[in-house]
């Protein structure tokens, strides 16, 4: 397997809970689910032209609610994840931001494979339980490499995270199923880029928050380029307002590169942290589209993923984007 940039090493590095933990890296070809919860779309990276071949890895996403408790749970908390697959190795690695937990700091965090519709077993516990102790607080970061409790990642358990029957389930403190999220494999393979980023604070913020950001551009016919993105921030000074792309040096955030169509989800008291995702539809060969891959600077550099909140319109979190190889 080819070895990850240092810079996506740096992007992915373990934030809130462990620093012993091993980060989330992802390198080869990548196989994404097309159709994820809510309006999450995304596909798998192949190129033109050429016969498709099995991945090395998988990247699922899972966005976290309380919609999808099964028995129902009012919490107006969410949460993006995002966890890599390796079959050859039979790793699971991953990197997991919560916001607005309101019965307290989780109790447990696991997968669990059952469909939408119906609660299953323990597969991996990812903290609590017989592990780790799950992050204090109502938000937080956590990311390594899961191998907690549940049973052995064979062929068959490997099948389910492929055929969609993982989720991901957040205990809260009272020892309820707070909010979950599905993590859905779909087959259908077109050409795509995708991007991870860790969000951290920007420069001279002193901020205390963290997040997990994911953009996806799917290629379709006609030069149209389809763009997903979803974010989870936790722990910043109140809730995010906007979020967008920038390039180069520079990290503040600007109107004309602001992500369109974005949808918030706010816990209840609004204070810090949410939820961000959206997806919007461009002209692939226009000069403005808004899109990672286009606003590369040609001299080199990065494109970034920022989030602002009241008391940092230009930015309180910051993280580059780096590209799944």
């Amino acid at each position: 397997m080819k070895a990850p940039s240092n810079a996506f090493m740096k992007a992915v590095m373990t934030t809130c809970r462990d620093d012993r933990l091993p980060p989330l890296f992802l390198a080869g070809l990548v196989l994404v689910p097309a159709a994820l919860i809510g309006s999450a779309h995304f596909a798998a990276s192949q190129h033109a032209g050429m016969p498709m071949a099995m991945p090395e890895t998988t990247l699922l996403l899972a966005q976290l609610d309380g919609k999808q408790v099964v028995g129902g749970s009012a919490s107006s908390a969410s949460g993006t994840g995002a966890f890599l697959l390796d079959p050859v190795q039979r790793t699971l690695t991953y990197r997991l931001t919560y916001q607005g937990l309101e019965t307290g700091g989780a109790s447990s965090i696991a997968l669990r494979n059952f469909d939408k519709g119906g609660n299953g077993e323990a597969v991996r516990v990812l903290c609590g339980a017989e592990t780790e102790r799950c992050p204090d607080g109502a938000s937080a970061t956590i990311s390594g490499r899961a191998e907690g409790g549940g049973r052995p990642l064979d062929n068959a358990l490997i099948g389910e995270f492929d055929s969609g029957r993982v989720y991901v389930e957040i205990i809260g403190g009272a020892g309820k199923p707070e909010i979950r999220g599905q993590l859905g494999a779909n087959g259908a393979m077109v050409m795509v880029t995708n991007y991870v980023a860790n969000l951290a604070p920007a420069a001279g913020t002193e901020s205390k928050g963290s997040g997990t950001a994911v953009v996806s551009e799917t290629y379709l016919p006609g030069d149209k380029v389809s763009v997903f993105y979803a974010a989870t921030v936790a722990g910043t000074s109140g809730a995010p307002t906007n979020a967008g792309l920038v390039a180069g040096a520079a990290r503040a955030f600007a109107t004309r590169t602001a992500l369109p169509k974005l949808e918030r989800k706010l816990s209840r008291d609004r204070e810090s942290g949410g939820s961000l995702s959206g997806q919007y539809e461009v002209n692939g060969k226009a000069r403005d589209a808004l899109l990672a891959t286009r606003l590369v600077p040609p001299t080199g550099g990065e494109t970034g993923f920022v989030v602002t909140t009241p008391r940092f319109p230009n930015g309180e979190l910051y993280g580059a984007l780096v590209p799944v190889r």
